[in-house]
């Protein structure tokens, strides 16, 4: 089954070593006002949500929210 839509709402539980991923759809914009957003849930392992993420990140462009690694100065003094 194949489905598409514009995304409008994420949430996760944390289940120890896995995830779970919920987000939400609409197909249209006339959709809103008229029915609930579809629902995807996905059960993934914690290195798969990590993998993900990075993917995510790496194609949108965006920096890491880790950035560069810290130098010794501020390591040692904050």
């Amino acid at each position: 089954m194949e489905s598409h839509g514009a995304l409008v709402g994420w949430t996760h539980h944390d289940l120890g070593n896995r995830v779970m991923l919920k987000m939400e759809s609409y197909h249209s914009a006339e959709d809103v006002d008229r029915v609930k957003p579809d629902q995807f849930r996905f059960l993934m392992t914690k290195q798969q949500a990590a993998v993900l993420g990075n993917y995510l990140m790496e194609i949108s462009g965006e920096s890491s929210a880790r950035g560069k690694e810290r130098g010794w100065f501020r390591r040692l003094f904050g």
